[in-house]
């Protein structure tokens, strides 16, 4: 049976399987085809329990999302004053991305929808913490060299993370197209993150 979380751990915790249960479901489908009552099955909690910590499939999204942009930037902030060498700052960037891909995933394909689904405050805590990313990366190009224009840089990145992912994992449909006008690209996460950081911080 079903018992209301009573403590702030315990409401914590549950939040945390849903989204974990969200990641899972995510990596493998799109969103429109996510169902509150698949991540029901695999979690201990109800579609109605599941309501009462979040809203909808959205919203467990974002909160996904936030948690993934803390786990980066957190492995950010530990490369910056390590006197580590462009490479080893370039390929550190992309393993953290390949560690929460979920960003890239969100990123090209549903963010502007979770945006505009969720509230300004929860909004203005995802965007706290990507302004956490902006000045990681920011210390991080500095250390590579302080004479390149580091706003446009980042811009460019930014542009760029949009398109990682529909690159690197296209949908059945865009890989038959692609085999079929042969322009498939065979491209790895971490070949185009250290690919374009390359480019970018010639």
């Amino acid at each position: 049976m079903y018992l209301r979380a009573r403590t702030k751990e315990q409401f914590d915790e549950r939040k945390k399987e849903i989204i974990k249960a969200m990641d899972t479901l995510y990596l493998k489908k799109e969103l429109n085809n996510i169902y509150l009552k698949d991540i029901s099955l695999m979690t201990h909690l109800s579609r109605t329990a599941i309501y009462f910590y979040y809203k909808s499939k959205e919203e467990i999204l974002l909160d996904s999302l936030y948690n993934h942009f803390i786990k980066l930037d957190d492995g950010l902030e530990k490369l910056i004053n390590k006197n580590l060498t462009k490479k080893e700052i370039i390929d550190s960037i992309a393993d953290l991305f390949e560690e929460n891909i979920i960003i890239l995933k969100i990123m090209s394909s549903n963010l502007e929808e979770i945006e505009r689904s969720t509230t300004l405050e929860n909004l203005i805590i995802l965007k706290t913490e990507f302004k956490r990313f902006e000045e990681c990366f920011f210390k991080l190009v500095n250390e590579i060299n302080n004479k390149l224009d580091i706003k446009m840089i980042y811009a460019s990145f930014i542009t760029m993370m949009y398109g990682f992912y529909p690159l690197a994992f296209p949908i059945s449909i865009q890989k038959e197209a692609m085999e079929k006008t042969n322009t498939t690209i065979d491209i790895t996460i971490k070949e185009l993150i250290t690919g374009s950081l390359n480019l970018l911080l010639k």
